[in-house]
C-alpha cells in the first residue's frame, strides 16, 4: 500500500540523515554542505529507486521503448534544470512514477490525435521556455552564478542533442519518440513554473 511504501521511504530518509550526522561528527564536511550532501544523498536514492520501479511498470506495461526513452531524456534535462522538488522522498517517488504512468495513457490518445508539425511546435516552445527560465536551484540545493552559467550551457547543449535526435525522428515519422520527447519537457516546463509560483508564495507569506 501507499501508507507501507511511504514508510519504507522515510526509513531511506532517515538513513541518509544519519550519514549526514556522522560525516558531520568526524568533521568529513561542514554544517554549512550538510543539507547539499543530505540532498544529493537523497537525490541519488530517488533516482535508482524510481529507476527500479519505472523498470517494474514498464514490464508489466510492456512499454520498455517509451519508458526507457523517457527516463534517458528526462533524467539529464531534470538534472541541469531543476525546477520543482517534493519536499519527502515517497511523495517524489509517487509523484515521478505518476508521471511515467500519465506518460503512458496519454500515448494511447495523443500519437493519433496530435500531428509532426504540432509534436515539433510544442518541443520548440517548451525549448525556448527552458532555455529561458533555467537553471532553477531551491533552497535543498542552492547554486552560485558561476555554476548557473555551465548548467545553461549544458542545458543548451542537451537541448542541442534533444533536437537533433527530434529531428531524426520527424524524418522518419517515429512519432512515438517525438511524443516522449515533448511530454518530458512539457513536464520539466511545469516543474519550472511550480517552483517559480512557490517561490513567489514563499515571498508572500514572508512580506505579510
Amino acid at each position: 500500500s501507499v501508507e507501507h511504501i511511504a514508510k519504507a521511504l522515510d526509513r531511506i530518509e532517515k538513513f541518509v540523515n544519519k550519514i549526514v550526522n556522522k560525516q558531520l561528527e568526524k568533521d568529513i564536511i561542514s554544517k554549512e554542505d550538510a543539507n547539499i550532501y543530505k540532498y544529493g544523498y537523497i537525490l541519488m536514492c530517488e533516482v535508482l529507486i524510481n529507476i527500479c520501479i519505472a523498470l517494474v511498470i514498464a514490464a508489466v506495461s510492456t512499454e520498455w521503448l517509451l519508458i526507457s526513452m523517457f527516463l534517458i531524456i528526462y533524467i539529464p534535462l531534470r538534472s541541469y534544470c531543476g525546477g520543482w522538488h517534493a519536499n519527502k522522498l515517497w511523495k517524489c517517488t509517487i509523484y515521478s512514477n505518476l508521471i511515467i504512468l500519465v506518460m503512458l495513457i496519454g500515448s494511447k490518445y495523443m500519437l493519433d490525435a496530435v500531428s509532426c508539425m504540432m509534436f515539433l511546435t510544442i518541443f520548440l516552445t517548451c525549448s525556448g521556455i527552458i532555455i529561458f527560465i533555467a537553471p532553477i536551484d531551491t533552497t535543498a540545493k542552492p547554486i552560485s552564478i558561476d555554476e548557473k552559467k555551465a548548467y545553461r550551457s549544458k542545458i543548451k547543449v542537451i537541448i542541442l542533442l534533444h533536437f537533433c535526435a527530434f529531428v531524426w525522428m520527424l524524418l522518419k515519422n517515429e512519432k512515438a519518440i517525438m511524443y516522449v520527447i515533448d511530454f518530458s519537457y512539457i513536464t520539466q516546463t511545469i516543474m519550472l513554473f511550480l517552483e517559480m509560483t512557490a517561490r513567489r508564495l514563499s515571498n508572500t507569506r514572508i512580506k505579510n
